[in-house]
């Protein structure tokens, strides 16, 4: 018989057996290669949007409180920015900045932007202060009303989807939705339209003021109806219905 035999405590494995070995060993490498890359191929790109984590810069303008907080911007001869604000990490409008709704004021914070949707990390409450009554032309405009819509998308908190976290949608990022959520950060519908084009509605109560919901409700599909306004081109939904699809 010329059949080989294995001997374990020998150093080499029989010359047949090790170029059986061998081919197996090659062979699955190169199958997970393969599947490595076809998986690769199959991911979604992640979507762009940037965080000036550590970065600091000084904003001046008009803060609001609602419908969402925001600082106005005035622009020279075009339209004004709104950026919505929130506080370090999981949190919305910081303490040190509330009850200055319509005052003028100055702080310096780290900004997030994604797409059309802009934001400032209030992040030194030392910095902050009230500077005043603002000039007439500093102050909020009337809102333009784009009237009643019905949208169906995804409860996202607006802060980890402007690029502070990727992913920022769907169920591996839930847990962290609903903390950011429950601190006070701005919700926000995320819709898509046939291309698969994305973008954010900001949502707020019927009556313009914060929207009381279920932040468990986070990652998920819902279907809101409301009236969608136009601030300064921040767009939106004062929800009159939130339910789950």
């Amino acid at each position: 018989m010329n059949d080989d035999f294995y001997i374990g405590y020998q150093d080499k494995a029989a010359p047949m057996q090790a170029r059986f070995v061998r081919r197996v060993v090659i062979g699955l490498a190169a199958l997970v290669a393969v599947l490595v890359v076809l998986i690769a191929a199959r991911q979604r790109p992640q979507p762009d949007g940037r965080f000036e984590f550590g970065t600091s810069r000084v904003f001046e303008g008009v803060l609001y409180e609602l419908p969402v907080p925001a600082l106005r911007v005035p622009a020279n001869g075009g339209v004004a920015t709104n950026f919505v604000l929130v506080g370090f990490g999981k949190h919305g409008l910081p303490d040190f900045a509330r009850g200055s709704d319509g005052k003028k004021v100055r702080f310096n914070g780290s900004l997030i932007q994604k797409d059309r949707l802009v934001m400032i990390e209030m992040n030194d409450a030392g910095s902050f202060q009230v500077l005043g009554e603002p000039a007439a032309n500093e102050r909020r405009g009337v809102s333009e009303s784009l009237g009643d819509v019905s949208l169906i998308g995804e409860l996202v908190d607006t802060k980890c989807w402007s690029g502070v976290m990727r992913p920022a949608t769907g169920k591996v990022h839930r847990a962290c939705a609903v903390r950011c959520l429950s601190g006070g950060v701005p919700p926000g519908l995320l819709v898509r339209d046939d291309q698969g084009n994305a973008a954010v509605v900001l949502l707020a109560g019927a009556d313009g003021g914060k929207l009381v919901y279920d932040v468990q409700w986070a990652a998920r599909v819902v279907h809101a109806r409301g009236e969608l306004e136009l601030r300064d081109a921040l767009p939106v939904l004062r929800i009159t219905t939130l339910t789950l699809e």
